[in-house]
């Protein structure tokens, strides 16, 4: 049976697949969802980059963008770092039968953000009633839920850290932020790092755990996801230290469960933010919070699962029956 159209990510090689292909079948149009991309990955340290650098996963990107028909990112700065690190390779190379490679990709590419879960999805009846789940770190109980979370923190500011344990997301970064509110206002701030955690840990986290053990509410990873959502529920802000990220799920849903953005003016943040939400830091007085709060409610309706999946849907129907030549 010949499909409409074939649907692929990008840890599929498109080019190989059509290849692949019985003869009759060739000709169907193949779009590819990119939800990262082999040419921007960060190394731990930049003067091996070169050495390290295998740019064989890259070109099987390339050759994935260019054999299909429509080419979807999570982020335009996905799209763009791909752009910019493939030109940078190919400007390597004397032959030039590449030369517009770029140019092709650019012409059939859409952004589309991934869908990403609202709290609100989750039974709200299990978000902070579960003392101890998981060996999580103190919750407050049911009885407590609510409006009356504000209160059970006294004075201090919940910061959550949502990401995975390596060097790509800064965790350098991450320590010097906070040993910076930590003279600024002693006690004042109180940490969540959640994420995955592997062997080697980054000695900076390993310092970060041991300097600031008595701020420290959890660390480490969340087994259960109503666990997940309740300690982003009751943080204040979210803060990423990332050097590379090419959407930032893991950040939306903090804001979606009600963190203030604390994010870089690089990557993809600044897609995700809208403009009254930048360069916001808990250190910082903002000046109208509801007005930021309901920008950032409207900005994020892009990534809510009916908006996000219609959005890809109507990219797969439009090419259904087509394939353009680039």
């Amino acid at each position: 049976m010949r499909p409409n159209l074939i649907f692929a990510t990008s840890m599929v090689s498109v080019g190989d697949l059509r290849s692949l292909l019985p003869t009759g079948m060739r000709d169907v149009p193949i779009i590819i969802y990119m939800h990262e991309n082999q040419a921007a990955y960060p190394f731990r340290h930049a003067t091996h980059m070169e050495k390290e650098r295998d740019y064989q996963f890259a070109l099987t990107n390339l050759t994935s963008c260019l054999s299909a028909d429509r080419v979807l990112w999570n982020s335009a700065w996905n799209r763009d770092s791909f752009l910019d690190g493939i030109d940078g390779l190919l400007g390597k190379s004397p032959e030039k039968t590449c030369a517009d490679a770029c140019r092709c990709i650019m012409g059939k590419s859409e952004i589309c953000w991934p869908p990403v879960d609202h709290p609100d999805a989750v039974n709200e009846q299990v978000l902070h009633n579960r003392p101890g789940l998981d060996n999580s770190g103190p919750l407050v109980s049911g009885a407590q839920a609510g409006s009356t979370v504000k209160e059970a923190r006294g004075d201090h500011v919940r910061i959550v850290w949502p990401h995975r344990w390596e060097h790509d997301k800064g965790p350098d970064t991450l320590l010097r932020l906070a040993r910076f509110l930590r003279h600024r206002q002693p006690g004042r701030y109180r940490w969540t790092l959640l994420g995955e955690q592997f062997r080697a840990i980054p000695e900076s986290l390993e310092r970060f755990q041991s300097e600031f053990k008595d701020d420290i509410d959890h660390a480490g990873w969340v087994e259960s996801r109503e666990a997940y959502w309740s300690h982003l529920r009751e943080a204040d802000w979210v803060l990423s230290t990332a050097r590379h990220e090419f959407f930032g799920i893991a950040v939306v849903e903090a804001m979606l469960a009600g963190c203030l953005p604390w994010l870089p003016r690089r990557l993809s943040y600044p897609e995700i933010l809208p403009a009254q939400a930048r360069e916001l830091c808990p250190s910082r007085p903002i000046k109208d919070e509801a007005d930021v709060r309901k920008a950032m409610s409207k900005h994020l309706m892009a990534a809510s699962p009916g908006v996000a999946v219609d959005t890809i849907d109507s990219q797969i129907e439009d090419h259904a029956s087509s394939n353009p030549a680039c």
